[in-house]
């Protein structure tokens, strides 16, 4: 299963683009590794790996050694590949079978930016909030502790992007409040993003938040 996913690293390296590497690099900070290659690329080159080896017909594990594989790689462009592999092809899998896959890859440090991080929150786990409730919520409940930073932000972003936001007031004010008082600045601005989309809807109950837990904000999260 390693040649696979090394054929796809080999492909997204040779249509990277130096240029937009170092942009990205420098924009996205953390450290991170690109090769400069857009989405619509790299979906393409994983539709492309799915089609000539038939990886939707491969047993889970099989598909779960790609995705890990990729998701090791230093570069973001193939950690985004797995993400997107998930997408397109996992849609039908329920939550229990994604989200043990998702958590290991905090846990083992595989996703150390918010861009990675942002970009799994809205293309995998939105969804599952969206048709798996249940079991997701109790997911995210566990992350919201965690103590890596990543993992603490990935329980609260997806709620941005929900169409089901405002069923969730109760889960979302519990989760803010605990990412709102620690001291990474990613955790912070998980609320802010999620708090200004849920303002759309009730800004009262925002603005008494953010008033509430003031002392806990940052500069650049005034009261809206």
């Amino acid at each position: 299963m390693q040649e696979i996913s090394k054929n796809i690293k080999k492909k997204i390296t040779s249509m990277g683009v130096p240029d937009k590497a170092k942009w990205l690099e420098n924009y996205i900070k953390h450290g991170i590794k690109s090769k400069g290659l857009g989405i619509p690329e790299i979906r393409g080159i994983v539709q492309e790996a799915t089609q000539e080896n038939k990886l939707f017909q491969l047993d889970i594990s099989k598909q779960i050694e790609i995705l890990n594989d990729l998701m090791a790689s230093e570069y973001t462009e193939d950690k985004l590949a797995a993400i997107i592999y998930m997408q397109l092809n996992w849609s039908p899998l329920k939550a229990q079978e994604k989200l043990p896959l998702i958590s290991g890859w905090f846990d083992n440090k595989l996703i150390t930016d918010w861009n990675v991080c942002d970009w799994l929150c809205v293309r995998l786990l939105t969804p599952l909030i969206n048709t798996a409730p249940k079991e997701t919520l109790k997911e995210l409940a566990e992350w919201n502790k965690n103590k890596n930073q990543w993992k603490a932000r990935a329980s609260l972003v997806p709620f941005a992007q929900c169409k089901t936001i405002e069923k969730h007031k109760k889960t979302i004010h519990e989760f803010a409040i605990q990412l709102i008082k620690r001291e990474e600045r990613f955790c912070k601005t998980a609320v802010g993003w999620v708090l200004r989309e849920y303002s759309k809807r009730d800004p009262n109950y925002v603005n008494e938040f953010l008033r509430e837990y003031e002392k806990w904000l940052t500069k650049n999260m005034p009261l809206i």
